[in-house]
This record gives C-alpha cells, sequence and structure tokens, in this order.
C-alpha cells in the first residue's frame, strides 16, 4: 500500500510562529499555573467546603500539575502572587480554628 501525499489547499493560509520557548521560560510557566490552581483551590475550599464537588475536581487538576512538577524537579515558587493570596487563605483558616 502506497501513502498518499496531501496536497496544501491553497484557500488556507498557513502562519508559522517562530518563537523560542527556553526552559526557564517553561518552568515559569508551569509553576504560574499550578499557583492559579492552587489559588483557585484554597478560594473553593473557603466558599464551598472541602468536600465539595468543585473543590474535589479543582483538588484533582491541581494534584496532578503538583505530581508533574515534582517528577520534572520544579519546585513551587511560593514568591508568585497566587500562592501568598492561597498562603493568606490558608494562615485566615487556621487563625479561625485556634480563635474556636
Amino acid at each position: 500500500m502506497k501513502a498518499v501525499k496531501k496536497e496544501r489547499d491553497p484557500r488556507v493560509s498557513v502562519k508559522t510562529v517562530k518563537t523560542q520557548l527556553t526552559k526557564a521560560a517553561m518552568i515559569d510557566s508551569i509553576q504560574r499555573h499550578e499557583a492559579a490552581l492552587f489559588l483557585e483551590l484554597k478560594r473553593s475550599q473557603r466558599d464551598y467546603g472541602r468536600n465539595a464537588d468543585f473543590t474535589n475536581q479543582l483538588r484533582s487538576q491541581w494534584c496532578a500539575v503538583n505530581t508533574l512538577m515534582h517528577s520534572l524537579g520544579i519546585n513551587e515558587d511560593y514568591a508568585l502572587p497566587d500562592n501568598v493570596a492561597a498562603m493568606d487563605i490558608v494562615s485566615e483558616r487556621i487563625r479561625r480554628e485556634q480563635e474556636a
């Protein structure tokens, strides 16, 4: 069986974007995504509870990215604004639990 070569459709323009994604940029992007997911998880835990379906969905998403980061040897960047906001939510919850 012979492979059939597909002809390019002249009506469709093919635009190639040549941006170099460096290793540092990839790591930064992964860290930012993980921090955003972590913040959403903590907000959901605060607003809907730890065992809500939406919270469990967010936990699964965050856990997948976090596991990937650890398997690649990428550490969390706790200085990112999303991580700082998430830690504020955690600190507030701990304060409320200690006062009760």
